[in-house]
């Protein structure tokens, strides 16, 4: 059974959940939350040891581990760009986006895109950016808790796969997803089913602790202090003070987010996980409800109470077995040059091994069942058929070839029985090939003769574009209802190649107009489809996305290219 590991790396906090099963059906084997040490001397060693703790205790695989990110050092933009190839995308990305990063030198931050939309000659990307030395920092104490994580996201892509895995996102609704951190405080527009926004308000649960962390650090360097001084604790009045104020804030920000989102479906529904906040869930923004983000399948292992904060991290461990819609790349950068190659080099060399192994000895195997299979029976098929090819003279048997080729008789020869000699046979083949030889030089004898007596049988006519045109045409003719319209036409003849039978290819531009939504045009679309594959004559129909009209009352499909077999279709019209 497979196991993986989410773990949220926060600047306060930590929140692991280790997942036995498969990205449909699976189950928590384990999971933890905690806090580091506010007083630390070495904050970054206090981490590591809360977490070499957690890792032996939760018993954590070494393997399938994905780690997740603060929000907050992250930076979200929008980028259009005149093309959607990939490959491109990721050439171009850190010059497009330069521009919009003031705050960094591009070199030093990692950028990573998700496409929001596209098209034939564009796309729309929400780029993520953060700080290369963030990721590092991550990586490196995660790499001293005895643990090395296969790729890094943030919070806001873990969220978006741990909703998605619950089945929160439909195609009808809208929602915003909140993931409340350490200090900051993730935010994610649904849309339909997809990511529309991301967004993330620096302010989180623990905010309360800034001012007095930052005057704790102010202290010590006018002091001249080597070692940061305890920061006194607060009084609880204040604190909630200070709760109150961010609770406050952070709805402030969700109703502005509510209010600005550019959604098709209006937002019905606020998910919140992460850190709990007193009076915010079962509250309203702006009369959008605010729900817990459960995620979690009944009995799925995990806790009654607290469930919020392992959203993340749970989400991070369903990407690791195989699942979630988002795939972010946080490591891109680094893994383009080590490769996955170094992580899978042993395993490979074991399986070629073993490999080697099986192919030797399912050759030796096959070797002897072939040397049996022909020294008792192709050697017999070879004499027995030369017999009645050729006949025995000796017994007076004539064959059925009267006047056999010189070249046939001397190759039977080979085949006789001598004395001295264990198995008869053509030196420079196997029984097998010998057999196939024979065939072969009998069919360019009979072919030879056909040509002499004026039978040529090698001749066929090319199939008919126009043909195979008209076909395709007549499914459009039959079904009027659709509302097709031919915007471009090309038809034309395949050769026979690569054991593949002659053809013909259509390629069409056409159109599928509705009068109520581009939807019933997209089933029209599908219908189309259906009938063709059921016509005897079709032979193959290519893949192509199709683009919703500027009204929204059709859908254009561009160059939809569809191969049909003319000669099944003449041999059906003879059968009828």
């Amino acid at each position: 059974m497979a196991r993986s590991c989410g773990i949220r790396l926060g600047p306060r906090r930590y929140e692991i959940v280790v997942l036995d099963g498969s990205p449909k059906r699976h189950k928590i084997a384990a999971f933890c939350a905690g806090e580091f040490p506010l007083d630390a001397e070495d904050p970054e060693q206090a981490m590591i040891t809360e977490l070499k703790a957690a890792v032996k205790t939760h018993n954590v695989p070494r393997e399938h581990v994905g780690l997740v990110i603060d929000s907050g050092t992250a930076a979200f933009r929008r980028v259009k760009l005149p093309f959607a190839d990939e490959t491109k995308i990721e050439q171009v990305l850190k010059f497009e986006v330069e521009s919009q990063l003031p705050q960094w030198n591009i070199d030093d931050v990692v950028v990573d895109f998700h496409i929001l939309s596209e098209d034939a000659n564009s796309s729309e990307l929400l780029v993520t950016a953060v700080p290369k030395k963030i990721i590092k920092t991550s990586l490196d104490v995660l790499e001293q808790a005895g643990i090395e994580p296969f790729e890094a996201e943030l919070e806001t892509s873990s969220m978006v796969n741990a909703a998605m895995a619950a089945d929160i996102c439909h195609l009808d609704d809208a929602q915003l997803l909140v993931h409340v951190g350490d200090y900051s405080t993730s935010v994610v527009v649904m849309d339909a089913g997809q990511v529309r926004e991301m967004r993330v308000i620096h302010i989180g649960a623990l905010s309360f602790e800034l001012p007095q962390l930052a005057s704790a650090a102010a202290a010590a360097e006018e002091s001249d202090e080597e070692e940061s001084s305890t920061p006194e604790p607060l009084d609880p009045t204040e604190v909630k003070r200070r709760i109150d104020q961010t609770i406050k804030r952070i709805r402030r920000e969700l109703g502005r987010t509510v209010s600005a989102a550019r959604t098709i479906h209006a937002i019905d529904a606020i998910y919140v996980c992460g850190m709990e906040l007193p009076g915010v869930i079962g509250s309203t923004v702006l009369d959008v409800p605010v729900h817990v983000l459960d995620c979690f399948d009944e009995d799925g292992g995990q806790p009654a109470d607290g469930f919020g904060s392992l959203v993340v991290a749970y989400g991070a461990a369903i990407r690791e077995l195989g699942g979630g819609v988002m795939s972010p790349s946080l490591r891109r950068e680094e893994l383009r040059y080590t490769g996955a190659f170094e992580r899978i080099e042993f395993p490979l060399a074991v399986a070629c091994l073993l490999l080697c192994t099986f192919l030797g000895v399912i050759n030796i195997l096959q070797f002897r069942e072939r040397e049996f299979l022909e020294n008792n029976g192709v050697l017999t098929w070879i004499r027995e058929s030369n017999k009645l090819m050729l006949g025995v003279p000796s017994q007076g048997r004539p064959g059925v070839f009267r006047d056999a080729p010189d070249d046939l008789i001397e190759y039977a020869k080979l085949f006789e029985r001598k004395k001295g000699e264990v198995r008869p046979r053509d030196p420079d083949r196997t029984l097998v090939e010998s057999l196939e030889y024979i065939n072969q030089n009998l069919q360019e004898k009979i072919l030879q003769i056909q040509k002499d007596l004026g039978q040529d049988m090698g001749m066929e006519q090319p199939q008919s574009a126009l043909v195979g045109l008209a076909l395709v045409l007549g499914v459009l003719e039959e079904n009027e209802a659709w509302r097709p319209s031919l915007r471009k036409l090309h038809s034309i003849y395949q050769p026979a190649k690569r054991g593949k039978p002659d053809s013909v290819k259509v390629v069409i531009d056409v159109t599928f107009f509705d009068d109520v939504s581009s939807l019933e045009a997209t089933k029209d679309y599908e219908a189309f489809e259906d009938i063709l594959e059921t016509k005897p004559w079709f032979v193959e129909l290519g893949a192509k996305g199709n683009d919703e009209l500027e009204n929204g009352l059709g859908i254009y499909v561009r160059g939809l290219p569809i191969t049909v077999d003319v000669s099944k279709y003449y041999a059906a019209q003879r059968a009828n």
